[in-house]
């Protein structure tokens, strides 16, 4: 049980204590209340009709002979005057018959004490009187006494909890706490010392000893605290010095044992040095380098000018070798992703069947072409602008000197390069990227259509509606519609329009058609 717990349960304790304790004390000090009112209530109205009351209670007692007195009427008389003059000064506070009872007994008793003993009501101590003739209903003062009962139990208990758990000086405090709260003791102090019960001193010396008992808990808690932290300190301390020691032993010995192999590997190479090294230079010629490795490992702590020697060869004989795998595998990996992507039907062969001209013209130079179309493709395929080849095919520009070949895309791309091109490998270029700019194709054919006009000066164009340029996706051809008006010989104006074509890379041509 931690500390904080621990006092929170004891302090939760001694507040439900305090709180039957008030509530004995509260109830007490509302019947209290009650009864001033009451008596201050009979004695303004006892004051007013003191001598009419005198004098009734007199006349209305009879005196039936043997010792038999009759006062019924006086009696009668006396809940007349109560109801009719003294309640309605105290109307608010009779709520409930229980409070009708309480006012009719103590009110009748003391109009019966003013007038029987003959006080004037001026001289009357009313609170006095009020706080010995007014009872409580005794209920707080029931429920004390097992409260009583149950917190010193409680309290015995933590005492022999903390007996057993904690320290004999916390269990010694809170069986005095458990013994102060108790009814039977707290009866008996009561009865030698009245003060003791009236100024609750049962509770405050109750509550200063569960107080002590807390401090002295958490100090014996804190010692204890305190000891595991150093006994735990200490342990660590002895383990690191133990881990240390270990660590320092386990050194000392790998160094010998390291000694004593490379000792044993000298002596070995010693006795065995020619066939060692013609074992290794063996491994190394026919590149069985994982043979080799072994051998260099096992005489790695042996100085020989000829082994030196050899490691040197193996470190360049197995740095050619990654290279070469590397470049086998680079090529290799080269090769099927221009399988994937350059599809089966891409680069059809030419046949005198299927192409009897194309055969015929270029027959001293088939062999090169078919080479020559599969080197495009697989530069088409290098340069990232062409996803998947579908179509390789010789151009109708080339020449017998000097070969042309367009590839297709399957992103609808077109790439043209010449002989000298892939010959060189210069920059793989779309047709899109060798398009004309749209805007100079404009200014272009505007130039033309003038030149074309048979009166270039009476060339009026359509700037704004009836122009436009576009750009095809595949071969790159900027197409320019131009609308415009120009005379004729005769001077008359008609209207026409004008269709420019700008393949890549080359000049413009250019029709002109009536408008209709």
């Amino acid at each position: 049980m931690s500390p904080k717990l621990y006092l929170a349960l004891v302090l939760l304790m001694l507040g439900a204590y305090l709180f039957w304790l008030t509530r004995e004390q509260l109830a007490a000090m509302q019947i209290t209340k009650k009864g001033v009112a009451y008596g201050k209530a009979v004695m303004d109205a006892v004051e007013t009709h003191f001598v009419e009351l005198k004098d009734k209670s007199v006349f209305l007692v009879e005196d039936k002979g043997y010792q038999v007195v009759d006062d019924s009427k006086w009696k009668a008389e006396i809940d007349k005057f109560l109801y009719m003059i003294v309640r309605p000064k105290v109307e608010d506070l009779i709520k409930t018959p229980t409070d009708e009872a309480v006012f009719h007994r103590f009110a009748t008793t003391m109009l019966l004490q003013l007038i029987e003993d003959d006080i004037f009501p001026r001289q009357f101590p009313v609170e006095k009187y009020a706080a010995g003739a007014m009872q409580s209903a005794g209920e707080a003062k029931k429920l004390l006494v097992p409260a009583r009962w149950f917190f010193s139990m409680v309290f015995i208990a933590v005492a022999i909890f903390s007996a057993i758990h904690q320290g004999w000086l916390a269990a010694l405090l809170m069986l005095i706490a458990g013994s102060v709260i108790n009814p039977l003791t707290h009866q008996k102090v009561v009865q030698k010392a009245p003060w003791y019960n009236r100024y609750n001193l049962g509770l405050w010396a109750a509550l200063v000893v569960v107080l002590l008992a807390n401090i002295s808990y958490y100090q014996h808690t804190q010692a204890i605290s305190d000891e595991r932290q150093a006994r735990l300190a200490e342990l660590q301390k002895q383990r690191a010095i133990e881990r240390q020691r270990t660590a320092e032993q386990r050194r000392v010995d790998d160094e010998r044992e390291r000694l004593a192999s490379e000792a044993q590997a000298a002596n070995l190479f010693a006795t065995k040095r020619l066939e060692v090294l013609d074992s290794l230079n063996r491994a190394i010629q026919e590149e069985r380098f994982t043979d080799a490795k072994a051998i260099m490992d096992e005489y790695s702590t042996v100085s020989d000018s000829a082994l030196v020697g050899l490691k040197t060869e193996y470190i360049l004989k197995k740095e050619a070798f990654e290279a070469r795998e590397a470049a086998v595998k680079a090529e290799r990996d080269r090769q099927e992703n221009y399988n994937t992507r350059i599809r089966d039907y891409a680069i059809d062969e030419y046949t005198p069947a299927q192409y009897p001209t194309l055969t015929i013209k270029y027959r001293s130079r088939l062999a090169e072409i078919e080479n020559f179309r599969r080197t495009a493709a697989e530069r088409a395929i290098d340069s990232g602008k062409c996803d998947y080849v579908e179509n390789v095919q010789l151009s109708d520009e080339s020449s017998l000197q000097s070969l042309k070949f367009f590839i297709d895309c399957a992103n609808e791309s077109r790439i043209y390069l010449t002989e000298a091109e892939l010959k060189s490998g210069a920059e793989v270029r779309t047709q899109a990227e060798n398009a004309w700019d749209e805007g100079k194709a404009v200014v272009a054919c505007r130039t033309m259509t003038k030149q074309s006009a048979t009166i270039p000066s009476s060339v009026n164009f359509h700037s704004f509606t009836g122009t436009s340029a576009s750009t095809a996706v595949t071969t790159g051809n900027v197409e320019v519609l131009l609308n415009f008006d120009a005379k004729n010989v005769f001077g008359t104006e008609i209207g026409y329009m004008a269709r420019c074509v700008f393949e890549p890379r080359k000049q413009g041509s250019i029709e002109i058609f009536l408008r209709e």
